[in-house]
């Protein structure tokens, strides 16, 4: 398969009315350590550079999985802000991953169900010691629609 620029952008456009932002597709580098795509032969290249460094996260030829993969970053740092938001509602010895967890979940579940449903996946498949059932009780309701104002950022695990 291939992939086109108008066909990346005009997702790009529906996830990030749903989310709130501005995008989710980065097709410009804006500093170190920030995640952006590349166009090249029909297939898009996620990279990210940090100092003289530079990494290729992942090459994607499927418009589905590429979306997946930006969005699943953004929503994880909407989730994370949001959590950070919400913090004082809960124990202070709460797991706050749960709550980050989540918000993610919902919003990936808002955007695309399959999607809630692989990164619902993920968290069972993981060894982050959350529970399901923790997340899916987790309120994430928010009181009237704010506008995500924090920049989207992009969390990996380079390895």
């Amino acid at each position: 398969m291939t992939i086109t620029r108008a066909e990346i952008d005009a997702e790009d456009r529906r996830i990030a009315a749903i989310l709130g932002v501005d995008n989710v597709v980065n097709f410009s580098q804006r500093g170190d350590g920030s995640v952006f795509a590349e166009m090249g032969d029909g297939v898009v290249h996620l990279k990210v550079r940090e100092r003289a460094d530079m990494w290729d996260i992942g090459t994607y030829d499927d418009l589905d999985a590429f979306m997946y993969e930006v969005t699943e970053q953004a929503t994880r740092s909407i989730g994370g802000s949001w959590e950070m938001e919400h913090r004082a509602e809960f124990p202070e010895d709460y797991d706050t991953r749960i709550g980050w967890h989540a918000k993610q979940l919902q919003l990936l579940t808002r955007i695309n169900p399959v999607w809630g449903q692989r990164f619902r996946a993920s968290i069972a498949a993981s060894d982050l010691g959350l529970s399901l059932e923790d997340i899916d009780a987790h309120p994430v309701e928010e009181h009237g629609k704010r506008r995500h104002t924090g920049p989207v950022r992009r969390l990996f695990n380079r390895q």
